[in-house]
């Protein structure tokens, strides 16, 4: 057991009261006179300190909620109960990108929503309520980032906005957890064009067989040399005809089957991805950087693209060889 002698504890009692008027006097105003000091009152969006707000959700059927307010500065005290207005702000985009060498858009309609275009500030207090912005993920159609800009638009105290934070960029994305989408039928599908293939006998090695709906099957690029020694490199692309329009919001990719130390080197890495309605015309969904995990990978377009006609292109593959390989291109 520790004893504690009574001189030690009256210092003890002596620090505490000292530390104490030390407090007492700190908490004293001083009257320091500021003139014209209603000009250094302000307000401004808290958010918009961090630069762009990144918000990247599980794409589900709900309403993502993001708390959003308004502070309120100066060396007045507040006394009225402020209200401000608030808005979601398209024209803002486009400065944003101006500024800053970028071409974000906003989101889709009806995707997003501002619960309450109005916050308020309470007398004596320096930060307004919360509203929300409120994101459906599963109406972004796909996982693209949009730009969704919330501006001060006016406040009926009439002060000014601190320059640069009236406005919060919301950079908003959704990403799948799991593939929500049933395959599409190749049973139909045709090559419209290809780069090149190269017979394998009974295990197929022609265009053709990355569509057959048949894991022991593949397509092959071309692996025998040229009689000069040359055979192609990357890029090798297969066009598919699926002979009508779908909604493609992605495509899984199955390797070669076989050891993978053997085969594994010949899978996709890096692949361009095009869509067209008429077999001519190409539109760019995306470039795709895949890792397989149990000799597939899955792609979701940052954009759903309603086609009849897609473009598989290899631009790499995993073991950086000039060849590649694919037992099934599927869509969903």
């Amino acid at each position: 057991m520790v004893r504690i002698s009574k001189k030690s504890i009256m210092k003890l009692q002596n620090i505490i009261i000292t530390l104490g008027l030390l407090l007492i006097a700190s908490c004293k105003q001083a009257d320091y006179p500021i003139e014209n000091a209603s000009s250094y009152t302000h307000i401004f969006m808290q958010l918009a300190n961090n630069g762009l707000y990144e918000k990247s959700m599980a794409i589900t059927d709900n309403w993502e909620k993001i708390e959003l307010g308004v502070g309120y500065g100066g060396v007045e005290e507040n006394t009225s109960n402020l209200e401000i207005q608030l808005t979601i702000d398209e024209a803002a985009i486009l400065r944003y990108n101006e500024q800053n060498g970028t071409s974000y858009e906003i989101a889709p309609e009806g995707s997003y929503r501002l619960k309450d275009n109005k916050v308020f500030i309470a007398p004596g207090r320096s930060g307004s309520n919360s509203t929300q912005l409120e994101v459906n993920s599963s109406l972004l159609n796909g996982t693209h980032p949009y730009l969704i800009p919330i501006s001060i638009v006016n406040n009926s105290a009439n002060l000014p906005v601190v320059e640069g934070l009236g406005t919060t960029y919301f950079l908003v994305s959704g990403f799948y957890e799991s593939n929500p989408f049933e395959n599409y039928s190749s049973e139909k599908w045709t090559i419209l064009d290809y780069s090149d293939d190269d017979n394998e006998g009974a295990s197929g090695g022609r265009a053709r067989h990355a569509i057959d709906g048949k894991l022991e099957t593949f397509w092959h690029s071309q692996w025998r040399r040229n009689p000069d020694g040359s055979r192609p490199n990357h890029p090798h692309f297969i066009a598919v005809d699926m002979h009508e329009t779908n909604l493609l919001h992605g495509l899984t990719i199955y390797g070669r089957q076989g050891d993978e130390s053997k085969v594994g080197y010949l899978f996709p890495k890096n692949v361009f991805i095009e869509g067209s309605v008429d077999g001519e015309n190409w539109l760019t969904v995306g470039n795709f950087d895949m890792v397989a995990t149990n000799n597939m990978a899955t792609i979701y377009f940052e954009k759903n693209v309603q086609v009849r006609y897609f473009k598989f292109t290899t631009l790499s593959s995993k073991g950086n060889s000039d060849t590649v390989s694919a037992a099934e291109i599927v869509a969903f």
